[in-house]
């Protein structure tokens, strides 16, 4: 998974800092509310649930999301921390979940809230339909590709639509969306003398602004990849994998500086937001982003160089769920070769080279992975392995018809967006129907009685968390 931390000259860059396996300058981070826009649904093997739209807030903004990954539970009264990632980190990054991902990203940019109500309904054939019959309809159209779930909306607005998202109709839209902001690797090292990098920038945003900050920000100059001088704007769109470089000169005085970039923009639908919880009884469902207001987003990276002889070590890990594991990539940007270790796997990084090794994580399991090097170089990256559903299955080609549906409609919605669209502004949202403002989006009617039973383990030091996982349940828990 990936989490971040923007806070210049915080403990990121300290040797043995804690950090997640992936970019930590990487995304929007946002923390879910306690609130949910939605209505019941019955799933095949799974009760009835809440199922609709998560509002989570940025520290300017709102998204809105839907779960990918009905198996996994969450509390949502609880203020948990979600962060921005990329296919590759999730249930969608393997080959085999590509039809799946192409689906849900057609459901994001043809239904609520990016069409809006009136607009679906006519498309169905519905006098009316209600922001809680289209997110009830559209969370369940996700889960039959997510989760290979069919689940029954109870109002038949709701049914209808979802019957419409999962139709032919859907025809995919296969392109991974673009990150809102992020800057990688998160820490280079090296000689003075020499271009220091690159450091590969990707954003949806308008515009980057960009900067050099830190004591030695004179001694440092801000180049692309052909050594010309990069201002302090980067006009968009931004071109895939746009290279930067720090030139610093030779006989600097050792030092460092951070690369800072910032964007104010729309976050893509389609983004991944995986929870960034270090252990597994504190890591929570996956979600797909929906609906995005404007928001700011900050990346950060750090610089250093030296001038004495020696190796110079950095360090990064990224999932790969195709691999089912953490790929760590470790880089000498000195002059001599160093002895690295990275968990229990040593190795020899020659002078500017970069070798990685795949640290192999067992699903839904908690991972913490310790770099040690030269020189006193220590680095720690921790996190949850989140590359499956509950089932872990996609449909090979159309998705079955739920049982119980009406018929789906053949029209189109009159209001349908291209996938690169501006996204509308979040919906209100409100609590689902029955949960005393307490939205249990995925938890069986069971729940509550599971949920009392694991406190009284946990006072008698039993497993609760266990239980709950066991049970297999999606939702939030209730006390």
């Amino acid at each position: 998974m990936l989490t971040t931390s923007l806070a210049l000259g915080g403990g990121l860059f300290a040797a043995g800092a804690a950090a997640a396996a992936g970019t930590p300058a990487s995304g929007v981070t946002a923390v879910v509310q306690n609130t949910m826009l939605g209505e019941k649904v019955d799933v095949e093997g799974g009760g009835t649930v809440d199922a609709g739209l998560f509002t989570l807030k940025t520290a300017d903004g709102q998204l809105q999301t839907y779960c990918i990954d009905f198996g996994f539970p969450v509390d949502i009264r609880k203020a948990i921390e979600y962060q921005e990632s990329d296919w590759s980190s999730s249930s969608l990054g393997k080959p085999d979940r590509a039809p799946a991902a192409a689906k849900i990203r057609w459901i994001l940019e043809n239904s609520y809230p990016q069409v809006k109500e009136a607009a679906l309904a006519k498309a169905i054939g519905v006098d009316s339909l209600t922001a809680e019959d289209a997110a009830a309809g559209t969370q369940s159209a996700i889960w039959k590709f997510s989760d290979n779930k069919n689940a029954t909306p109870h109002s038949e607005g709701a049914k209808k639509l979802r019957d419409y998202l999962v139709s032919d109709a859907n025809k995919g839209i296969a392109a991974e969306p673009k990150p809102s902001l992020s800057l990688n690797p998160d820490s280079v090292s090296g000689k003075s003398g020499g271009k220091l990098g690159p450091f590969t920038l990707n954003s949806s945003a308008a515009e980057v602004k960009l900067a050099v900050s830190g004591p030695a920000a004179d001694k440092a100059k801000l180049v692309d990849k052909d050594g010309k001088p990069v201002g302090a704007t980067l006009a968009g769109p931004i071109a895939k994998d746009t290279q930067l470089f720090l030139d610093v000169p030779a006989g600097t005085p050792d030092g460092s500086v951070v690369l800072n970039g910032n964007v104010e923009t729309v976050v893509p639908s389609g983004r991944v937001f995986l929870s960034k919880g270090y252990t597994a009884d504190k890591h929570s469902q996956t979600m797909i982003l929906a609906g995005s207001s404007k928001v700011s987003v900050a990346a950060t990276a750090k610089a250093t160089w030296k001038q004495g002889k020696g190796a110079l070590i950095d360090s990064s890990a990224k999932v790969e769920c195709v691999n089912n594991g953490v790929r760590v990539s470790v880089t000498n940007g000195g002059d001599e070769a160093g002895t690295v270790t990275v968990g229990k796997q040593q190795l020899t990084v020659q002078p500017g080279k970069t070798e990685t090794v795949l640290v192999k994580v067992e699903e839904k399991t908690a991972y913490d992975i310790t770099v040690t090097g030269p020189n006193g170089y220590s680095r720690e990256f921790q996190g949850v392995l989140d590359c499956k559903t509950s089932t872990g299955t996609t449909p090979s080609s159309g998705p079955s018809t739920p049982a119980s549906t009406g018929t789906p409609s053949t029209g189109t919605p009159s209001a349908t967006p291209s996938s690169t669209a501006g996204q509308p502004a979040p919906a209100t949202t409100s609590a689902a129907p029955g949960t005393g403002g307490l939205a249990q989006t995925g938890a069986n009617d069971s729940t509550p009685i599971l949920a009392a039973v694991a406190g009284g383990l946990v006072v008698a030091g039993g497993a609760a968390v266990f239980v709950l996982r066991r049970r297999g349940r999606h939702g939030r828990t209730t006390a």
